[in-house]
C-alpha cells in the first residue's frame, strides 16, 4: 500500500514539475501552453473541431472557447463553417498562426533539449516505454 502512495506522489510531483517548467518557458516566449498546444495540433492537421483542440490541450470546453476566441482576435486561427453540415465549425490555422508556432516551437524545443540534457537517449526511451506500459495497464484495469 505504501508503495502505491509513493508511486502516486512521485508521478504527481514529476508531472507537476515538468509541466510547470514547460508552461513558464512558453509564457516567457509570449504564448500560453493551451495556445501552443492548439497551434501545434493545427500546424499538423491544418483544421480541427473545437472538441479535439480541447482534448489535445487538456483543457475544458469552456476554456477552449475562450482560447479559440483569443486566437481568432490575434488572427492566429479562423472559424469556418462546414459546407455539408452547417452545425459544425472547424478551426483552421492561418499563416500568422503557422509563423508564430514555428518561431515559438523552435525556441521551446531548445529549452526542452536543455531540460532533458541530463538524460541519455536510452534513459528517455526506457522511461517512455515504462510510462506507456503503466498507462496501458491502468487503462485496462479501468475498463474491467
Amino acid at each position: 500500500m505504501i508503495e502505491n502512495i509513493r508511486f502516486m506522489v512521485v508521478l504527481t510531483k514529476l508531472t507537476t514539475s515538468f509541466n510547470e517548467r514547460l508552461k513558464r518557458n512558453l509564457e516567457s516566449l509570449g504564448i500560453s501552453s493551451s495556445v501552443y498546444l492548439s497551434l501545434a495540433h493545427l500546424a499538423d492537421v491544418k483544421k480541427a473541431k473545437v472538441q479535439k483542440l480541447a482534448e489535445v490541450s487538456s483543457i475544458t470546453s469552456g476554456t477552449i472557447t475562450h482560447t479559440i476566441n483569443k486566437m481568432i482576435n490575434e488572427e492566429l486561427v479562423i472559424r469556418v463553417q462546414d459546407t455539408n453540415d452547417k452545425r459544425i465549425f472547424w478551426i483552421e490555422i492561418t499563416e500568422k498562426g503557422v509563423s508564430l508556432f514555428n518561431e515559438v516551437h523552435s525556441e521551446h524545443m531548445k529549452y526542452l533539449d536543455k531540460l532533458l540534457s541530463p538524460f541519455t537517449e536510452d534513459e528517455k526511451n526506457e522511461f517512455i516505454s515504462k510510462a506507456k506500459y503503466f498507462g496501458k495497464t491502468i487503462e485496462k484495469e479501468i475498463s474491467k
